[in-house]
């Protein structure tokens, strides 16, 4: 239905311009497409220049509307700091040891706050544990 539509108002356009799309080589096929565009083209810019010149006339009763008439007053306002900015950041959680003092030489009895000797609770229960990790592992790969 929308074609035969195209294809009558297309039959109507002057043939200066179907003459001119023949001179530059559209393919047949393709000058519905080039004269629907361009009809689009000239339509689209018909109703913006329309409609500016509305309302650049003022629709509403021959007054004319400026933008002063409308324009909200604008006062100035001092924003507080405490508004503006975040609050500072919490200080780190007591008993947290960011550094410590270095040192060239180390003792044990230095170094034991700060080491914990995972073996200690045995070699074997580690071994097994990883053990059950990686048999859990192979038995899911297929």
């Amino acid at each position: 239905m929308y074609m035969s539509l195209l294809s009558r108002f297309i039959a109507r356009i002057p043939m200066p311009i179907i003459k001119y799309l023949q001179a530059i080589r559209i393919p047949p096929e393709k000058r519905r497409l080039v004269m629907a565009i361009v009809i689009g083209a000239i339509a689209t810019l018909l109703s913006i220049i329309i409609g500016t010149a509305l309302l650049n006339n003022g629709i509403s009763g021959g007054q004319r509307v400026t933008a002063t008439d409308n324009a909200p007053v604008i006062q100035r306002v001092i924003i507080p700091p405490e508004e503006l900015f975040l609050p500072d950041e919490p200080d780190f959680v007591p008993g947290v040891l960011l550094d410590r003092e270095q040192r060239s030489m180390w003792t044990a009895d230095d170094a034991a706050p700060y080491w914990h000797d995972p073996l200690r609770s045995g070699e074997q229960e580690w071994r097994d544990r990883i053990e059950r990790t990686l048999n859990e592992i192979m038995e899911n790969v297929p």
